[in-house]
């Protein structure tokens, strides 16, 4: 073991940044965390510190970074360059990333004179203006809760009223067979039930042979039966017909959206690791504010000076800690 393996495990590092990483708001913000190293240079030190100082005089300030709580992305990111269709709720993380990118940038170009530090790291924000049709698409498709948008497209949309004109008429049509004399002695009850995207009508079992029709399901006492009348089978394929025709929309949406997430996918994944070292400064200062933790003076001779010096695991165990 040399003596730097030796100074981290004395200075239990891992578990310090295992408490660091509590600070950061996304995964990959946390895995930056965790991963961090002791600064090898008097340099590399200089500019960790002055990060550090930059993102906490911004958080006391309130003038605090966009939400970092962002989704990993890159894994979808990786599968659209190979050409797959994204799912919808992948597809809307995307969109949600785009928009914190721009977000992001926004607040580089607002501070990069008074946080030039933090400007630098995440200098690679400022070309995400190329990203903005990209994000427009998305959100013109999708909602925030990850569902398609029926105005998409015309075409969803006329296939959507479509669908559901069927629906009422469908709906219409049943309940005028739930209320007919016909069907008042033979019905378990007076409601529709779906199976398989096929509206059927609950049937008592000693009587399904009074309703002319296919036999979907059987309850599970045996008692039941649903039935699609015949006479709502033609309506029944309608629906059917035009609910696969949505689906095959859908399908095509969204491989056109993958694409061209696929397209900006570079961008995108810079702007991601920009995000993920926002998330990890920021952890930090946060990090440095529980542990009332201050800036100290760095110089090139190694000359060590602790004044009030506490370990911060010792901090955060709550004991009565005495200073060196």
């Amino acid at each position: 073991m040399n003596l730097f393996e030796q100074t981290t495990q004395v200075l239990e590092w891992p578990r310090l940044l295992e408490a660091l990483a509590g600070h950061a708001r996304s995964t990959m913000g946390a895995a930056r965390c965790r991963a961090l190293e002791l600064a090898t240079s008097l340099e590399d030190a200089e500019l960790r510190q002055q990060e550090t100082t930059e993102m906490g005089q911004l958080q006391e300030s309130g003038e605090t970074p966009p939400t970092l709580a962002f989704p990993d992305i890159r894994d979808p990111l990786a599968r659209a360059k190979k050409g797959a269709a994204l799912e919808v709720l992948e597809l809307r993380d995307c969109a949600v990333v785009l928009g914190l990118l721009e977000e992001s940038g926004r607040f580089v170009v607002r501070h990069q004179n008074d946080a030039p530090a933090l400007a630098s790291v995440v200098y690679s924000l400022l070309s995400v203006g190329e990203l903005r049709p990209v994000k427009a698409a998305l959100d013109t498709a999708i909602h925030q809760d990850g569902s398609i948008k029926e105005s998409a497209t015309p075409e969803l949309r006329r296939l959507t009223h479509q669908a559901q004109g069927l629906k009422q008429q469908m709906r219409h049509q049943v309940d005028q067979i739930l209320h007919s004399r016909r069907y008042e002695d033979i019905l378990q009850e007076q409601y529709f039930a779906q199976r398989e995207g096929r509206y059927v009508i609950p049937v008592k079992t000693d009587m399904r042979g009074r309703v002319p029709g296919i036999v979907h399901d059987v309850s599970a006492s045996g008692a039941t039966v649903f039935i699609e009348p015949r006479e709502l089978v033609e309506l029944n394929n309608s629906i059917k017909v035009a609910d696969l025709e949505i689906e095959r929309e859908v399908r095509r949406i969204l491989r056109e959206l993958s694409a061209l997430v696929a397209a900006q996918a570079e961008v995108v994944l810079a702007g991601l690791d920009a995000l993920a070292e926002l998330d990890g400064i920021a952890a930090r200062a946060s990090f440095g504010r529980q542990l009332k933790a201050h800036p100290v003076e760095l110089n090139a001779e190694g000359r060590v000076r602790l004044l009030q010096a506490r370990h911060p695991l010792l901090v955060l165990s709550k004991e009565q800690v005495v200073a060196n």
